[in-house]
């Protein structure tokens, strides 16, 4: 079992290409192994540009091989870190895409942060993996659908590689 969007999730996010522009800075808090960030620069194209930010330092060593290997290294920049401490030090230009998946428990705070340090603008996509019930996502979803600063849907899918049920929320930002 691999913690990566998988084949069933891919398409979700893939079908964001048609709604960011030419060169889209995209976010990503989670990295794993690099996989969703290699199908994103694959996907938006040259131009686009990921930051990614990962806590666990092996992880961080093995997307950066990855990348390397699949020759996005000048697309793809990994920063090794918590979250919370990587985010406040992010140059305070919008994102265009922001692809929540790392700790569940972790997507209203971190949310919160990247709204608060400007790095959302007006048509900014928020896109949260694993927003199922088995992953308690209540907080997160609760905020994001009654908070008044997003347009949301919820879209069925399944977890990583296997039947169970799960769910992916894509966002649009309406500003504050």
């Amino acid at each position: 079992w691999l913690m990566n969007i998988g084949p069933d999730k891919g398409p979700l996010v893939q079908e964001m290409a048609g709604r960011l522009p030419t060169g889209a800075r995209i976010l990503e808090l989670g990295a794993y192994c690099g996989y969703s960030s290699i199908m994103m620069s694959n996907t938006f194209g040259d131009a686009a540009s990921i930051t990614s930010i990962e806590v666990d330092a092996d992880a961080v060593d093995s997307c950066r091989r990855n990348v390397e290997v699949a020759g996005l290294s000048n697309r793809i920049t990994f920063i090794h870190g918590p979250s919370s401490k990587v985010l406040e030090t992010l140059d305070a230009q919008p994102f265009d895409l922001v692809f929540l998946d790392h700790w569940k428990d972790l997507y209203k705070r971190d949310l919160e942060i990247i709204e608060n340090r400007g790095l959302l603008k007006q048509g900014s996509i928020v896109v949260a993996d694993n927003v199922g019930d088995v992953f308690n996502p209540a907080e997160y979803l609760t905020y994001v659908r009654e908070c008044g600063h997003y347009d949301t849907e919820n879209r069925e899918a399944t977890i990583e590689y296997t039947n169970a049920p799960d769910a992916v929320e894509i966002s649009v930002y309406k500003g504050r």
